[in-house]
Protein backbone atom coordinates (compact mmCIF):
# COMPACT_ATOMS: atom_id res chain seq x y z
CA UNK A 1 0.00 0.00 0.00
CA UNK A 2 2.64 2.54 0.99
CA UNK A 3 4.48 1.89 -2.79
CA UNK A 4 1.63 2.98 -4.52
CA UNK A 5 1.23 5.90 -2.58
CA UNK A 6 4.63 6.95 -2.72
CA UNK A 7 4.28 6.25 -6.81
CA UNK A 8 1.94 8.33 -6.80
CA UNK A 9 3.34 11.32 -4.66
CA UNK A 10 6.12 11.80 -7.56
CA UNK A 11 3.38 11.51 -10.80
CA UNK A 12 5.07 12.17 -13.91
CA UNK A 13 8.54 12.18 -12.92
CA UNK A 14 8.16 8.21 -12.47
CA UNK A 15 7.68 7.94 -15.90
CA UNK A 16 11.52 8.64 -16.81
CA UNK A 17 12.40 5.16 -14.85
CA UNK A 18 11.46 1.66 -15.50
CA UNK A 19 10.53 -1.48 -13.28
CA UNK A 20 14.29 -2.25 -13.26
CA UNK A 21 14.87 0.96 -11.41
CA UNK A 22 13.11 0.12 -8.51
CA UNK A 23 16.49 -1.31 -6.98
CA UNK A 24 17.28 -2.20 -3.51
CA UNK A 25 19.68 -0.75 -1.61
CA UNK A 26 22.46 -1.77 1.01
CA UNK A 27 21.69 -2.01 4.50
CA UNK A 28 24.10 -0.68 7.07
CA UNK A 29 23.73 0.09 10.56
CA UNK A 30 20.16 -0.59 11.75
CA UNK A 31 18.48 0.54 15.04
CA UNK A 32 15.51 -0.86 16.78
CA UNK A 33 12.85 -1.07 14.96
CA UNK A 34 11.86 -1.35 11.47
CA UNK A 35 15.27 -0.73 9.37
CA UNK A 36 15.90 2.01 6.73
CA UNK A 37 15.09 1.14 3.53
CA UNK A 38 15.44 3.70 0.17
CA UNK A 39 14.84 2.94 -3.17
CA UNK A 40 14.43 5.24 -6.60
CA UNK A 41 13.24 4.48 -9.80
CA UNK A 42 15.94 6.20 -12.11
CA UNK A 43 18.90 4.07 -9.73
CA UNK A 44 19.26 0.59 -10.05
CA UNK A 45 21.95 -0.68 -7.42
CA UNK A 46 25.06 -1.53 -8.84
CA UNK A 47 23.31 0.32 -12.40
CA UNK A 48 24.33 3.46 -14.12
CA UNK A 49 23.19 7.13 -13.64
CA UNK A 50 20.76 8.35 -16.26
CA UNK A 51 21.94 11.04 -18.26
CA UNK A 52 19.65 13.34 -17.08
CA UNK A 53 20.54 13.45 -13.73
CA UNK A 54 24.41 14.13 -14.78
CA UNK A 55 26.03 17.41 -16.32
CA UNK A 56 25.53 15.93 -20.15
CA UNK A 57 21.63 16.10 -19.44
CA UNK A 58 19.33 18.51 -17.00
CA UNK A 59 21.51 18.16 -14.31
CA UNK A 60 18.08 17.70 -12.14
CA UNK A 61 18.39 15.60 -8.78
CA UNK A 62 16.97 12.17 -8.92
CA UNK A 63 13.64 10.98 -7.24
CA UNK A 64 14.27 8.88 -4.02
CA UNK A 65 11.73 6.70 -1.97
CA UNK A 66 11.97 6.10 2.14
CA UNK A 67 9.90 3.11 2.64
CA UNK A 68 10.55 2.65 6.36
CA UNK A 69 12.35 4.14 9.02
CA UNK A 70 13.46 3.40 12.43
CA UNK A 71 10.76 4.37 14.88
CA UNK A 72 12.85 7.08 16.77
CA UNK A 73 14.23 9.12 13.53
CA UNK A 74 13.84 12.75 13.64
CA UNK A 75 14.57 13.82 10.39
CA UNK A 76 16.17 12.33 7.08
CA UNK A 77 19.74 13.71 5.45
CA UNK A 78 20.71 12.96 2.07
CA UNK A 79 24.49 12.83 1.04
CA UNK A 80 25.61 11.92 -2.50
CA UNK A 81 29.42 11.64 -3.48
CA UNK A 82 31.93 10.47 -6.30
CA UNK A 83 33.72 7.25 -4.81
CA UNK A 84 37.04 8.04 -6.17
CA UNK A 85 39.22 6.37 -3.88
CA UNK A 86 39.51 6.04 0.34
CA UNK A 87 40.76 9.62 0.87
CA UNK A 88 39.01 11.29 -2.54
CA UNK A 89 35.17 11.52 -2.17
CA UNK A 90 33.80 14.94 -3.51
CA UNK A 91 30.59 15.69 -2.44
CA UNK A 92 27.62 16.72 -4.98
CA UNK A 93 24.68 16.95 -2.95
CA UNK A 94 23.92 16.72 0.90
CA UNK A 95 20.22 17.70 1.97
CA UNK A 96 19.39 17.16 5.87
CA UNK A 97 16.45 18.08 8.40
CA UNK A 98 14.01 16.36 5.91
CA UNK A 99 10.96 15.42 7.79
CA UNK A 100 11.11 12.14 9.68
CA UNK A 101 7.95 11.03 7.98
CA UNK A 102 9.07 12.05 4.52
CA UNK A 103 8.11 9.56 1.61
CA UNK A 104 9.05 10.92 -1.56
CA UNK A 105 11.87 12.88 -2.26
CA UNK A 106 10.93 14.54 -6.52
CA UNK A 107 12.65 14.85 -9.42
CA UNK A 108 14.54 18.23 -9.12
CA UNK A 109 14.60 19.38 -6.00
CA UNK A 110 14.89 23.49 -6.05
CA UNK A 111 18.51 24.61 -5.85
CA UNK A 112 17.80 26.65 -2.61
CA UNK A 113 19.48 26.45 0.77
CA UNK A 114 15.84 25.72 2.29
CA UNK A 115 13.70 23.84 0.38
CA UNK A 116 10.21 24.87 1.74
CA UNK A 117 8.32 22.06 -0.64
CA UNK A 118 10.40 19.52 1.50
CA UNK A 119 9.45 20.83 5.47
CA UNK A 120 12.06 23.24 5.35
CA UNK A 121 14.82 21.09 4.43
CA UNK A 122 18.16 22.57 3.90
CA UNK A 123 21.08 22.12 1.67
CA UNK A 124 25.01 23.01 1.05
CA UNK A 125 25.90 25.08 -1.43
CA UNK A 126 29.22 24.35 -3.68
CA UNK A 127 32.10 26.47 -2.83
CA UNK A 128 31.79 29.62 -4.97
CA UNK A 129 28.35 28.35 -6.25
CA UNK A 130 24.98 27.62 -5.61
CA UNK A 131 23.05 25.54 -3.12
CA UNK A 132 21.77 22.18 -4.15
CA UNK A 133 22.08 19.09 -6.68
CA UNK A 134 25.54 19.87 -8.71
CA UNK A 135 25.53 17.29 -11.60
CA UNK A 136 28.54 15.05 -11.44
CA UNK A 137 30.50 16.04 -14.22
CA UNK A 138 33.52 13.31 -14.24
CA UNK A 139 36.47 12.69 -17.40
CA UNK A 140 35.01 11.39 -20.52
CA UNK A 141 35.24 8.25 -20.98
CA UNK A 142 36.13 7.20 -16.95
CA UNK A 143 33.52 5.18 -15.50
CA UNK A 144 32.59 7.08 -11.88
CA UNK A 145 30.98 5.65 -8.97
CA UNK A 146 28.20 7.62 -7.40
CA UNK A 147 27.45 7.22 -4.14
CA UNK A 148 23.54 8.26 -2.70
CA UNK A 149 23.35 7.81 1.28
CA UNK A 150 20.26 8.30 3.19
CA UNK A 151 20.79 9.01 6.58
CA UNK A 152 17.56 8.69 9.45
CA UNK A 153 18.62 10.63 12.48
CA UNK A 154 18.14 10.97 15.92
CA UNK A 155 17.99 14.82 15.99
CA UNK A 156 17.63 17.61 13.63
CA UNK A 157 21.11 19.19 13.01
CA UNK A 158 21.68 22.49 13.77
CA UNK A 159 23.90 22.95 10.30
CA UNK A 160 23.16 26.47 8.64
CA UNK A 161 21.33 26.26 5.15
CA UNK A 162 23.81 26.75 2.54
CA UNK A 163 26.81 25.50 4.92
CA UNK A 164 29.49 23.65 2.96
CA UNK A 165 28.25 20.09 2.53
CA UNK A 166 31.54 18.43 4.43
CA UNK A 167 30.33 20.44 7.62
CA UNK A 168 26.61 18.74 6.91
CA UNK A 169 27.69 15.45 6.11
CA UNK A 170 29.82 15.10 9.54
CA UNK A 171 26.92 15.99 11.52
CA UNK A 172 24.76 13.42 9.95
CA UNK A 173 27.42 10.60 10.09
CA UNK A 174 27.61 11.95 13.92
CA UNK A 175 23.87 11.67 14.30
CA UNK A 176 22.96 8.86 12.08
CA UNK A 177 20.60 5.77 13.70
CA UNK A 178 20.95 4.09 10.78
CA UNK A 179 21.74 4.75 6.81
CA UNK A 180 21.06 3.19 3.04
CA UNK A 181 23.15 3.35 0.07
CA UNK A 182 22.17 3.06 -3.50
CA UNK A 183 25.48 3.02 -5.86
CA UNK A 184 25.46 3.74 -9.40
CA UNK A 185 28.24 4.48 -12.01
CA UNK A 186 28.57 7.55 -14.68
CA UNK A 187 30.22 7.20 -17.67
CA UNK A 188 29.66 10.82 -19.45
CA UNK A 189 29.18 9.71 -22.94
CA UNK A 190 30.48 12.91 -24.82
CA UNK A 191 31.07 16.28 -25.15
CA UNK A 192 31.83 19.33 -22.74
CA UNK A 193 29.45 20.65 -20.07
CA UNK A 194 30.05 22.10 -16.89
CA UNK A 195 28.96 20.69 -13.53
CA UNK A 196 30.55 18.86 -10.39
CA UNK A 197 34.27 17.60 -11.74
CA UNK A 198 34.99 14.47 -10.06
CA UNK A 199 38.98 13.99 -11.34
Amino acid sequence: MRRRRLLAALGGGLATGGAAGLAGCVQRKVASGDPLSVSSPVLADDGRLPDRYACEGEGVSPPLFVESTPNSTAALAVVAEADLGVFNKPLFWVLWNLPADTEAIPVGVPRTATVDSLGGARQSSQPGGEPGYSPPCPPLGRETTLLFDVFALEESLGVEAGAPGETAEEAATRTQLSSARISVTYTRPAGETTGTQTD
